[in-house]
């Protein structure tokens, strides 16, 4: 399991990547119906990616390590017009350095626990596969933003 997720979290870099591919005026366009434009969901991402950068970190560094909570929306909102391409940059180096840490770990490592504000406790193995779909979820989400 653990190598299909590192994979995935691996690959999740070229996929939000491929969104630069749309004009900035694009990633900027807030969907008729409200919500993130694809630029802000870009940000969002970034953002999330310092998140487990330390987070990860954390969990293996200390016991029973308890997540710290972060508003997205507070965060969206300090700056909605954020340079994509800073975002994406800031995303792409950030998780190749967590891929480089993860590579020269012991596998055991991945099974080390945290736990979530909700008291869930859960894998750092675990906690890649969420934030892989968490990744998935937001390009969809940008690109339901570019086409509306």
């Amino acid at each position: 399991m653990s190598e299909s997720v590192l994979s995935a979290y691996s690959a999740g870099v070229a996929e939000v990547a491929d969104l630069l591919t749309y004009s900035a005026a694009d990633l900027a366009k807030v969907p008729a119906a409200g919500g993130w434009s694809a630029g802000q969901v870009l940000a969002h991402l970034a953002d999330a990616e310092i998140s487990i950068a330390l987070r990860i970190r954390m969990m293996f560094t200390t016991a029973d390590y308890k997540f710290l909570s972060w508003d997205e929306d507070a965060f969206a909102d300090l700056n909605p017009g954020r340079n994509p391409t800073a975002s994406v940059g800031a995303l792409t180096s950030l998780r190749r350095a967590n891929i480089d840490l993860l590579a020269g770990l012991p596998p055991e490592m991945l099974d080390r626990t945290g736990f979530r504000q909700d008291g869930e406790p859960i894998t750092v193995i675990d906690y890649l596969q969420r934030m892989n779909g968490h990744t998935t979820d937001h390009i969809q989400q940008a690109l339901t933003a570019l086409t509306n």
